[in-house]
């Protein structure tokens, strides 16, 4: 008995901070979702070529920090402001696929090649995500 009532408190403790450390993570993207200005959007889908902005999502996918929920606030946004969906995808496929933390843990197992060749693999394979969601966003409603 005496453990079961220590093993939820354990679990009630873990929750709340889990809880707090979710919103504060999605807060976080709100308010950075908030700052972003459909003038800059505009600006950079007329001076920028759209396979440039889908290297430019993909790139600010890999270095976008935490998970993958606190950058839906700000995809939002962007599809809101009208970004291509090939950039949008770019975006989630590098926070995805290339991940910086996980270099040295691989390169420890494996070789300091192959994150390298891992990470060109998907810059590629991201690259080309991209720009078939970009066609295909034509086609679909």
């Amino acid at each position: 008995m005496i453990k079961a009532v220590t093993m939820l408190k354990y679990f009630q403790s873990q929750l709340w901070r889990t809880l707090f450390l979710v919103g504060a993570g999605v807060l976080f993207a709100v308010t950075l979702s908030s700052l972003i200005r459909l003038e800059a959007v505009d600006v950079l889908q007329e001076k920028v070529a759209l396979p440039l902005q889908i290297i430019y999502g993909e790139l600010l996918g890999f270095i976008s920090p935490g998970p993958r929920y606190i950058m839906y606030p700000i995809l939002i946004k962007l599809q809101e402001f009208g970004v291509n969906m090939g950039v949008i995808i770019a975006l989630i496929s590098g926070h995805v696929l290339i991940e910086p933390s996980t270099f040295l843990v691989e390169a420890g197992f494996f070789g300091y090649r192959f994150p390298i060749k891992r990470f060109v693999v998907s810059l590629i394979v991201t690259f080309l995500a991209g720009m078939a969601a970009a066609a295909l966003s034509g086609f679909v409603c």
